[in-house]
C-alpha cells in the first residue's frame, strides 16, 4: 500500500513533509532555479514541487532543498532540467532542514 500524502490544506509547518536535499552544478544554482520554475509553471507541476528553498550559508551553495509529494515523478523531471546533478533518495529530518534553512 502506497504511503498517504498530506493535502495541502494539512500542511501547517514547512518542515513537516518530505524534503529531499538537491545537488546542483558549481556555481549554478540560480540557473538551476530558473530552469526549475520555468518546468513547474509549463508542466503545472505545483502539486509535485510543494516547496523548494535555497540554503543561504555559502557552505550550501550548490544544494536546493525540495519538498516532493512524489519522488519518483520529480526525479524523473528534475533529469531534464538544465544544472541538476543528483537527488539524495532518502528524506531529510525537519531539524536537518530546519539548521540548513536557518529555522530555529
Amino acid at each position: 500500500m502506497a504511503p498517504i500524502e498530506p493535502k495541502a490544506s494539512e500542511m501547517t509547518e514547512q518542515t513537516n513533509n518530505t524534503w529531499y536535499l538537491v545537488n546542483v552544478r558549481s556555481k549554478k544554482r540560480e540557473v538551476f532555479l530558473k530552469y526549475l520554475k520555468i518546468a513547474i509553471q509549463q508542466n503545472q507541476l505545483q502539486e509535485l514541487f510543494v516547496d523548494v528553498r535555497s540554503p543561504q550559508d555559502t557552505i550550501y551553495e550548490d544544494i536546493v532543498l525540495m519538498n516532493l509529494s512524489n519522488f519518483r515523478n520529480a526525479y524523473l523531471h528534475l533529469q531534464k532540467i538544465e544544472c541538476f546533478q543528483a537527488i539524495e533518495r532518502k528524506p531529510l529530518p525537519s531539524a536537518q532542514v530546519n539548521r540548513m534553512l536557518g529555522i530555529g
